[in-house]
């Protein structure tokens, strides 16, 4: 009998939204939550709400303008065991924290980037779950960073063997950078979804609405062990809509 995980991946957006994502993931009750923009002090909290019982974190950085300023980062929250973590640092140097500005496209380009990975298992069975948080870009079109760092994730990926990968790619689907990862893992997100940004929550999505319509900017990607299935995109829980997913090992 097969053994199922059930995955959320969401960028939260930092403080923004969090009693949307509390009660969220109080509705869905997942197995294990991937997140993105998260700061370290509200990891408790957000695990809290689903009763998740192990955590892993990398930081990213620190967000002094924020209130409460605090260290962002990736995360994974899991309600079944984590049995090893890993950060793979694919930009920056891990310990080293710099300095972002919100909106600021320098500063946060000296974010750390990483993969965070982690093997958990749930009813004797193992599974591989990585994530990250992706350059930005301001508009979606890629530059000189995307392009080295894709190349280094990449590189990363290869040596983690069967995994699934999910997070914010900060770059569209169909465009350079995304189809550099599907061109390698399968894309399991439906191709009827054409955005991943909830115009609703969006900070441009009263401005300009027409530039999130194609912007598929998150992902869900799997080597041949995993199956992903009953995959939707879910708004009103943040900027971006929560990845919600069935995983299983074929």
């Amino acid at each position: 009998m097969s053994v199922s995980l059930k995955l959320i991946s969401l960028n939260i957006e930092r403080h923004k939204h969090l009693d949307l994502v509390e009660k969220f993931l109080a509705q869905r009750m997942p197995d294990v939550v991937c997140l993105q923009e998260v700061f370290e002090h509200d990891l408790e909290r957000l695990a809290r709400a689903f009763g998740a019982t192990s955590t892993a974190f990398e930081p990213m950085g620190r967000l002094p303008e924020e209130l409460p300023p605090g260290v962002m980062g990736v995360a994974i929250l899991s309600r079944v065991p984590i049995r090893k973590m890993r950060a793979h640092y694919y930009a920056g140097i891990p310990g080293v924290l710099n300095d972002a500005i919100i909106g600021n496209k320098l500063t946060f380009q000296q974010l750390n980037k990483l993969v965070l990975t982690v093997e958990l298992e749930k009813e004797g069975k193992p599974f591989r779950i990585a994530t990250t948080h992706f350059t930005w870009t301001p508009d979606g079109a890629p530059d000189e960073f995307q392009r080295a760092h894709i190349l280094k994730l990449l590189t990363v990926l290869e040596g983690l063997g069967e995994f699934v990968f999910c997070g914010d790619l900060n770059a569209p689907r169909g465009g350079e950078i995304f189809d550099m990862l599907s061109a390698k893992y399968k894309d399991n997100i439906p191709p009827h979804y054409e955005t991943s940004l909830d115009i609703s929550l969006h900070r441009a999505g009263k401005s300009r609405p027409h530039e999130l319509e194609n912007k598929m900017v998150d992902g869900l990607f799997s080597t041949p062990a995993y199956l992903a299935s009953g995959v939707e995109l879910v708004p009103g829980v943040s900027d971006h809509m929560a990845i919600v997913a069935n995983i299983t090992q074929t």
